[in-house]
């Protein structure tokens, strides 16, 4: 960090969440592996759906990666973005791949019930998020790269 360009706190809280969905993510690789070593051990044993706890590693590390990617580019174009937006980012990002987490722990009491019964409120709420989140983050970036591009001009 230096003095011309200091971080923003709300450039932070975009780095610690993603941060916190990579750590979330290897964590998660961990149980996947020992469970794929140990298939009839204790840790397998909470695992009630392996696809989805499969979906909800691969979406954290995809959300880590865009929350590091808009961190980079908003310091890239001292970018100072609003604390709402950042917000929406770091809930989505946290909990969309939280309801395929909860999915993959939570054990089906019929096989024939297709979704929990919180999943598609917070499916809904997080995806909404999401969307809004990273649609202003590329606004603002794409308007700064494209303000840079015509200062050099």
């Amino acid at each position: 960090m230096t003095a011309q360009n200091p971080v923003s706190t709300a450039n932070l809280i975009l780095l610690s969440f993603g941060g916190l969905c990579l750590l979330t993510a290897l964590a998660i690789a961990w149980v996947l592996g020992v469970t794929l070593f140990f298939p009839d051990g204790a840790l397998a044993a909470h695992l009630a759906e392996r696809d989805d706890i499969i979906r909800a590693h691969v979406d954290y590390l995809m959300m880590a990666q865009f929350l590091l990617i808009f961190f980079l580019a908003f310091r890239q174009y001292a970018i100072d973005p609003p604390l709402w937006l950042v917000a929406s980012c770091c809930f989505g990002a946290f909990f969309n791949p939280l309801a395929f987490l909860l999915r993959g722990l939570t054990p089906k009491a019929v096989a024939t019930i297709p979704v929990e019964p919180h999943f598609p409120l917070q499916a809904a709420l997080s995806f909404s998020l999401t969307t809004f989140g990273f649609l202003g983050a590329i606004v603002l970036i794409a308007r700064a790269a494209w303000m840079a591009h015509l200062a050099r001009s």
